[in-house]
């Protein structure tokens, strides 16, 4: 039987091997041409069964198009990036497998955000939030009365206000070197002060940071997942002493900032200047100003959120009742909140020498002059390609619009291919990925099939790099790790299922250019925890075997400047191939992959590599 299966398994992937050359050999495009240019714009023609280049290039400069603003989760841009991809499933023929019979599964999330009727006076002078001011911190509605005092620079500990001093005063204070009093409905515990106890304005009313250029605050998007809270009968029941396990990723608490309790607003200097009855430059240390009353408020409001799934059955009567998930997350994080906005070539070239890691970057020195030389020749040699451009929005091509629209790839290859698995297939498109994880949380806490029935989850997030010139991440001794021709990163294919991690080493075998598999990252205690950091974590922590597949990081993470014309088609298709070998492979097993490692004691701990 064994035997049998193998050769089916085999004969499916020369299969496709043989089709994707003939139907790719159909297609052209900027992909597949070498030393081709690529362009900032691109609009491909109709995508065909095999698994291509071209067809990934077409889908990917739409999902991750600037006019999708970065499809930042709980937001209108998000929604219509699941549209599209609910189109595509559709065109598809995949079977809904969302709520009630449709081929969306919303998730419950609330937006916070600063109300426009917030308000600052001084005297008979109202100023106005986003205008005058902007409330800081992850402020609630709250109104405060006090007299303005000024409180010297921020950050400066040798020449500041005592306790009694900034008790219940309107303290205005000149922003240190870091920018404090910087911040927005964001993730919270990034405040400084270290409590009370060692904090002289902890009992302020209010912290105002005096700053030329206003950052209005972001919206603040929270998951409300009943099943997660500590406080709900299912956690209870799972996890007896829950205060040892705080929650996973993206989900920190609301911050105090530098007052502790206090407001936490930054000002114009005109604001300023009310409050102290002179300009915040010319006050000394304890000048006395006039009285005030700050009025934030905040709105809250539900924020339509949602995942994407699409199923294939399985051509097995029983088999068809188990599952593989092939999944990916939709989402990225946005419009940059970056003040000044960037100059792309510039950025992609500072990045490319100083900051090789891109948001995972830590403690990067200042460039050398012979760095500056590099910097400056990458910068001219992009100028001769693209137009100089101002950017703010993160696109996200890789991350993750490399994995969804893989999927969706790979969803067309077995629908309207010859090679149908006996186990069925549920293809998921995750939202809120970067916001903690949501939408898989939400799946596995709130499952539109039985959780039971899925034996193995094939997660694929950032699977568009992997150069040569990439530096995919570092080792747990901290040694650069960079891409290759053949490069291909797993992370956690063998801590559930020992026989998970063979069979993607077997069908890896036999691909027509097998991959070189780099499992730095997923070794025990590493740093960086990536084994917790996508969607397959949640899987894992319900007993079910997982693969995450990526080619590693690169400068661009997280930038402004992750774009579909830096993107290295023609690898992730071969990714993609193998990812759709595995899942044969696993889908025709004649038994559900084999867990022979501890699972996790609760869904509901944290995760730990």
């Amino acid at each position: 039987m064994r035997q049998s299966l193998l050769l089916r398994a085999s004969a499916a992937v020369i299969a496709l091997a043989t089709a994707a050359p003939i139907l790719s050999a159909q297609q052209k495009c900027p992909a597949t041409e070498a030393g081709k240019t690529m362009p900032l714009k691109y609009h491909g023609g109709p995508t065909v069964a095999a698994i291509t280049a071209c067809d990934l290039m077409t889908r990917l400069y739409i999902y991750s198009d600037d006019s999708l603003r970065g499809r930042e989760a709980g937001t209108p841009d998000a929604m219509r990036a699941t549209t599209y991809i609910e189109g595509q499933v559709k065109r598809l023929g995949l079977v809904p497998g969302g709520d009630h019979g449709t081929y969306f599964q919303a998730l419950s999330v609330t937006a916070r955000s600063v109300d426009p009727a917030s308000t600052l006076t001084v005297g008979k002078t109202i100023f106005h939030v986003n205008k005058d001011f902007a409330a800081a911190g992850a402020a609630a509605t709250k109104k405060v009365s006090g007299d303005a005092v000024f409180g010297g620079t921020a950050g400066d500990t040798t020449h500041q206000l005592t306790a009694d001093q900034a008790r219940g005063k309107i303290v205005v204070m000149l922003p240190g070197a870091g920018g404090a009093g910087r911040g927005g409905f964001g993730r919270g515990g990034r405040g400084g002060g270290g409590g009370a106890a060692n904090n002289p304005l902890a009992d302020a009313a209010a912290i105002v940071t005096v700053e030329s250029t206003l950052a209005p605050a972001r919206t603040q998007f929270t998951l409300n997942d009943t099943v997660q809270s500590e406080g709900s009968a299912a956690y209870q029941a799972a996890h007896p002493a829950p205060a040892g396990a705080a929650g996973r990723g993206g989900r920190g608490g609301r911050g105090g900032g530098a007052g502790g309790g206090a407001v936490n607003l930054t000002v114009t200097p005109r604001v300023a200047a009310a409050l102290l009855g002179k300009s915040a430059s010319s006050a000394m240390l304890g000048d006395k100003g006039v009285a005030a009353t700050i009025d934030v408020r905040e709105r809250v409001v539900a924020a339509p959120t949602r995942n994407v799934i699409g199923i294939i059955p399985g051509t097995d009567p029983q088999l068809k009742k188990e599952y593989i998930v092939i999944g990916a997350h939709a989402d990225h994080i946005g419009v940059s909140a970056a003040r000044p906005v960037a100059e792309h070539d510039s950025l992609k070239a500072y990045n490319e020498v100083a900051r090789v890691e891109g948001a995972d970057t830590r403690n990067a020195p200042e460039p050398t002059a012979e760095e500056w030389t590099r910097i400056n020749a990458i910068k001219d040699s992009l100028r001769k390609i693209y137009p100089a451009r101002k950017d703010s929005i993160s696109n996200g091509a890789d991350d993750d619009g490399s994995g969804s629209v893989s999927i969706l790839e790979i969803a067309e290859a077995f629908q309207k291919g010859a090679v149908k698995p006996k186990r069925s297939l549920i293809f998921i498109w995750q939202m809120g990925e970067e916001k903690g994880l949501w939408g898989s949380q939400w799946f596995t806490n709130h499952p539109t099939i039985s959780r039971d029935s899925i034996v193995a989850d094939l997660n694929m997030d950032m699977v568009g790099r992997g150069a040569a010139t990439d530096i995919t991440g570092r080792s747990k001794d901290n040694a650069e790790l960079s891409g290759a021709p053949n490069y291909l990163q797993l992370v956690g294919s063998r801590r559930l299922s020992t026989e998970l991690g063979d069979i993607a080493e077997d069908v890896d075998k036999t691909e027509p250019v097998p991959f070189k598999f780099d499992y730095s990252m997923d070794a025990n205690g590493h740093p960086q925890n990536i084994y917790c950091r996508s969607d397959h974590a949640n899987y894992a922590r319900y007993g079910i075997p997982v693969i995450f597949f990526t080619t590693g990081g690169h400068a661009d993470y997280h930038q402004v400047t992750d774009e579909p014309q830096y993107i290295q088609y023609e690898h992730m298709a071969a990714v993609d191939r193998l990812v759709f070998d595995i899942a044969v492979k696993v889908g025709d097993l004649d038994h559900r992959v084999l867990v022979d490692k501890t699972k996790p004691d609760s869904p509901f701990a944290r995760c730990q590599q």
